[in-house]
């Protein structure tokens, strides 16, 4: 999967209230690629829980600092979510960060970016 892919992707992610099936199913595609040893544990409905994305960051990024902002706000919390390599320097080579209306969907898309970049 291209660099360009993943941030396509992102963008679909952030532009979405909820990720539908086409969009799940390319967004399991990426999980397939970032993560192919634990996609198979990955579903769906794992795009939704914050926890399971965390454990996707874990293992396509493991030791990066996770940063978020949002409001606990439904149907749209306007989360923020940076992904960096470190976090006591400004001058990390890839960082990634995305926007959503849930904190899952930012932090998925702020993965497909770092990784996107790295590609």
């Amino acid at each position: 999967m291209s660099d360009r892919t993943l941030f396509e992707l992102a963008d679909a992610i952030e532009a979405a209230l909820s990720i539908d099936d086409d969009l799940a199913r390319a967004a399991l595609q990426a999980i397939a690629k970032i993560d192919a040893p634990h996609a198979d544990a990955f579903m769906g409905p794992d795009l939704d829980l914050t926890d399971r994305i965390m454990r996707l960051v874990y293992h396509a990024l493991p030791g990066w600092t996770v940063s978020v902002k949002g409001k606990a706000w439904e149907p749209n919390g306007h989360w923020v979510c940076s992904l960096r390599k470190t976090s006591s320097r400004d001058s990390d080579e890839f960082i990634g960060v995305g926007r959503g209306p849930t904190l899952p969907h930012s932090l998925l898309a702020a993965l497909f970016r770092a990784v996107g970049h790295q590609s």
